[in-house]
C-alpha cells in the first residue's frame, strides 16, 4: 500500500517521464480527457479543470479519488482515513476496488489532464457592496450560550427556542430569549427537531456529528413529565442522519417518516413505517451517501405528494421520487452539479407566482479536501418550466453559501431571502456570513447585512415571529469550531463571547 503523498509524487514524476518517453516516439500517451471522462465521470458529472486550480488538484482532489480507483493509501494516512479502526471498517465495507482500476501510466495521464489545463488560481466574482440593513433590529441572547450550536428551532407552540450543541446538550430559552431549561447527557447533538402540539418533541441525533459510517443516530422522541425530560428511541441504528420529513408515506392513516441518513462513503434514503405498536419498519428508497434534505409535495400535479430529495456527497443532485402510492417510488433527477459545488440547502417556493413550485438552492460546503474559494458558491433560484425543466434565473455569489430561507421578510407582496455562509471569505470587510437579499422584482436583489455580521461562525438558521408581533423573525445559530483555515482572533472572539444564538428582531411592522 502506499499514501497519497506518494502518489501524487510517484505520478507526477510518472507523467514527467512518460511524456519525455512518449515524446521521443517510443511510445503512445494515453489521452487523459478521454481517460478522465471515462472513469471521473461515472459516478458524477464530469469536473472541468476549471473548477478547482492546479494546486487543490494535485494537492487535494486527485489524492482523495484515487483510491476510488484502486489505488491504496497506508495505514497512517490520516489524511484519509481516521484511524486504523476506520480503514478496516471502509475495506470491509467493499466501497473501493481491491485492484487497480487504472495502470500507471493512464492514472499519470489524467493527473497531467487536469494539472496542465487548471488555472493557476480561481477567479473572484464581482462582489457587489452590501447595503445596511433597515427593518431589523439586533437583539442578543440574555444567557451565554456556547457558541457549538449545531441547530436552532423556534417553537410555534411554547413560543420558546430550542438550541442544539456538539456536545450533546441542548437548551431552551423564552421569548425574552433567557435560558429557563436545559438537558444534558444525550448520545450526540442533534441534526433536526420538530415541535409537537402537545408539548413534546421529535428530534433526529446524529450519533457522531464528524465525517464517518457509523450506525449510531437515532429518532427520538422526548417530552417533560413531573418536571423531568424522558425520551424514548422511536428509530435507531440510523447512519448520520441530517434530516427527517414526516408524513403518510404508505397511505395508511399513520404518520411514517422519512429519513436522510447521510453517511459519508455509505448512507441511503429510507422511509420508516409507522406500524400498530411502538415500532417502525424500514423501506430503502436508495442506497447511496449524501441525502442532505427532503420535501413531500405535488411535483406531478396528480394530488399525490411527491418526494424531493437534495444530494450531496459526490453526485450532487436535486431529484424528485414520484409517488406510486403505497410507498412506491420512481426517480427522476432535475438538476445536477459537479461534486465541487457543496450542495447544502434548498427550498420549494413559487417565486414567479405562476402556480409551479421554482428551488431555491444554497451551495458552498467546503468541509473537503478541495477547501479553496470557489467562484460558483452562492445562492441560485432555479424556475421550474416546466416539463422537468428548471432554468437558472438569479445568482449570487456567496462564499461557503451554507443555508437561504425565501420568506416575505418585509410583508411588500414578493419572496425576499436570509442567507448564511460557514466558509466565507474572511478578507472581506464586512464578512459575508449573512446576507439579507431584498426583493426589487424581475429577478433583481439588493444585497444587505447587519452591523458586524461576524460576531459568529453562522452554521444554522430559523426563520420565526419570535416575538410574537406578527412579523418573521430571523433567528442565527453559530458554531466555532474551525474546519477550515480560520483567523485565530476570530475563533477566539467566538469562543469567550459566548453568543452562541443571535436574533435579527423583524421591526417592519
Amino acid at each position: 500500500m502506499i499514501s497519497f503523498k506518494r502518489i501524487w509524487l510517484s505520478t507526477t514524476l510518472l507523467a514527467v517521464g512518460a511524456l519525455a518517453y512518449w515524446s521521443c516516439g517510443t511510445g503512445q500517451q494515453p489521452n487523459g480527457e478521454v481517460l478522465a471522462h471515462q472513469y471521473c465521470a461515472g459516478c458524477h458529472v464530469f469536473p472541468e479543470p476549471s473548477l478547482l486550480d492546479k494546486k487543490t488538484w494535485a494537492e487535494g482532489a486527485l489524492p482523495y479519488m484515487a483510491p476510488r480507483l484502486g489505488l491504496k493509501t497506508v495505514e497512517t494516512d490520516s489524511g484519509f482515513f481516521q484511524n486504523y479502526e476506520s480503514q478496516l471498517h471502509i475495506e470491509q465495507l467493499d466501497i473501493f476496488p481491491k485492484e487497480p482500476l487504472v495502470s500507471e501510466e493512464e492514472w499519470a495521464s489524467i493527473v497531467d489532464y487536469y494539472v496542465r489545463n487548471a488555472p493557476e488560481t480561481l477567479p473572484r466574482p464581482r462582489q457587489d457592496s452590501l447595503q445596511s440593513l433597515p427593518g431589523f433590529r439586533l437583539k442578543n441572547i440574555l444567557s451565554p450560550l456556547e457558541a457549538t450550536v449545531t441547530a436552532v428551532r423556534y417553537d410555534p407552540f411554547s413560543r420558546q427556542v430550542w438550541t442544539s450543541h456538539r456536545s450533546g446538550a441542548m437548551h431552551v430559552l423564552n421569548p425574552k430569549l433567557q435560558a429557563v431549561d436545559s438537558l444534558f447527557n444525550f448520545e450526540s447533538p442533534f441534526s433536526g427537531f420538530r415541535a409537537q402540539s402537545d408539548g413534546g418533541w421529535n428530534v433526529l441525533s446524529m450519533g457522531y456529528m464528524d465525517p464517518n459510517d457509523e450506525h449510531k443516530g437515532s429518532l427520538l422522541s422526548i417530552r417533560k413529565t413531573d418536571g423531568n425530560w424522558r425520551g424514548r428511541r422511536v428509530v435507531g441504528d440510523l447512519q448520520r442522519p441530517v434530516h427527517a420529513t414526516y408524513a403518510d408515506v404508505n397511505e395508511d392513516g399513520r404518520e411514517d417518516v422519512i429519513v436522510c441518513e447521510y453517511g459519508n462513503y455509505i448512507g441511503k434514503l429510507a422511509w420508516y413505517a409507522a406500524t400498530t405498536t411502538d415500532s417502525m419498519t424500514m423501506h430503502v428508497i436508495e442506497e447511496r451517501p449524501g441525502a442532505r434534505m427532503t420535501y413531500w409535495q405535488d411535483y406531478d400535479g396528480d394530488g399525490r405528494p411527491d418526494l424531493w430529495v437534495l444530494y450531496a456527497q459526490g453526485d450532487e443532485q436535486i431529484a424528485v421520487y414520484l409517488n406510486g402510492g403505497k410507498g412506491n417510488f420512481a426517480k427522476k433527477i432535475l438538476l445536477r452539479f459537479p461534486p465541487s459545488y457543496g450542495s447544502g440547502f434548498f427550498e420549494l417556493v413559487d417565486f414567479n407566482n405562476d402556480g409551479k413550485l421554482d428551488i431555491l438552492y444554497a451551495n458552498g460546503d467546503n468541509g473537503d479536501k478541495t477547501y479553496t474559494l470557489k467562484p460558483y458558491h452562492g445562492i441560485r433560484i432555479f424556475i421550474n418550466k416546466g416539463k422537468d425543466k428548471f432554468e437558472e434565473k438569479f445568482f449570487f455569489p456567496l462564499d461557503g453559501a451554507t443555508q437561504a430561507l425565501a420568506r416575505d421578510f418585509d410583508q411588500d407582496g414578493d419572496l425576499d431571502i436570509a442567507a448564511i455562509a460557514f466558509f466565507p471569505d474572511f478578507a472581506l470587510k464586512p464578512v459575508r456570513s449573512f446576507v439579507y437579499l431584498e426583493n426589487k422584482g424581475n429577478n433583481v436583489f439588493t444585497p444587505r447585512t447587519f452591523p458586524d455580521p461576524n460576531r459568529g461562525r453562522w452554521l444554522t438558521m430559523d426563520a420565526a415571529d419570535v416575538d410574537q408581533d406578527g412579523d418573521l423573525d430571523i433567528l442565527l445559530g453559530s458554531f466555532y469550531l474551525a474546519i477550515t483555515p480560520t483567523p485565530k482572533a476570530f475563533l477566539e472572539r467566538w469562543k469567550t463571547e459566548k453568543k452562541g444564538v443571535v436574533v435579527l428582531e423583524n421591526t417592519f411592522r
